[in-house]
């Protein structure tokens, strides 16, 4: 998978410096004043394409017969597309409220002490993906197997007693992270940013560390059983001297 060029919450920083966007997400009047005049030009476009059309391209046509556009008969299609533009323009609003019933979904489960969550996954997945991370998040002894969360950041989070088999987390930034005594076993990190992250007692069994940055990770006490690395991880080399002393 290769890194997004942009996440769903670049893009809304980068359009709440337009003052017109400003305006379109915080003004529900705004929005239908919008939703209606697009409609009115793409039916005003559509009833211009008609006239043309049945005077065969006569040189009046675009002004002749023009309050047909304003008609009984177009009411119906008027209501019909301002309310499929207006459902469009509402898109933001809706994505902002389905993060916050993301968030609370997590916050709930940890209250509750919930281990096993389809939901608590999707959710992982879905703000990450939208770009929406949450350094420090507690995590902790939860069932996250087979997560996807690539190029996410969650610096400082605590994974502590997760399991994480199988998860993709290649290019995540985890620095500081604590993954002690977590399972990570077939886990993809390729690429990450691991300084300074807790691997303490961890299984990292055919865990693919290649290309990670480990500078001041701790692995001590941690299952490295076929783990895929570019070279010693930080405290191998010390251990190998003291095993050949």
């Amino acid at each position: 998978m290769r890194r997004p060029s942009s996440t769903w919450y670049a893009r809304q920083k980068r359009r709440r410096e337009s003052p017109f966007f400003r305006l379109l997400d915080r003004s529900f009047g705004f929005r239908v004043l919008m939703a209606a005049a697009l409609s009115f030009a793409l039916l005003a476009v559509v009833n211009r394409f008609e006239n043309c059309y049945a005077k065969a391209g006569q040189a009046d046509c675009l002004t002749s017969n023009f309050l047909e556009i304003i008609s009984v008969g177009t009411v119906e299609s008027f209501s019909i597309v301002t309310a499929a533009i207006f459902y469009l323009l509402e898109a933001g609003q809706r994505k902002e409220k389905e993060h916050q019933e993301m968030f609370e979904l997590l916050l709930a489960q940890r209250q509750a002490g919930a281990s096993n969550s389809l939901g608590r996954l999707r959710a992982l997945e879905m703000l990450s993906a939208d770009g929406l991370w949450q350094d420090g998040f507690d995590l902790g002894g939860v069932d996250l197997e087979g997560l996807r969360i690539p190029f996410s950041r969650w610096r400082g989070a605590n994974f502590s007693g997760t399991v994480l088999r199988n998860a993709d987390c290649h290019g995540a930034d985890l620095a500081e992270a604590d993954f002690s005594r977590a399972d990570l076993s077939g886990a993809n990190f390729r690429g990450a940013d691991l300084r300074g992250a807790n691997f303490t007692g961890a299984d990292l069994s055919r865990t693919d560390l290649r290309g990670a940055r480990v500078d001041g990770a701790e692995f001590r006490g941690a299952q490295l059983s076929r783990t895929l690395t570019d070279g010693p991880l930080p405290g191998q080399e010390a251990a190998a001297g003291a095993e050949e002393g």
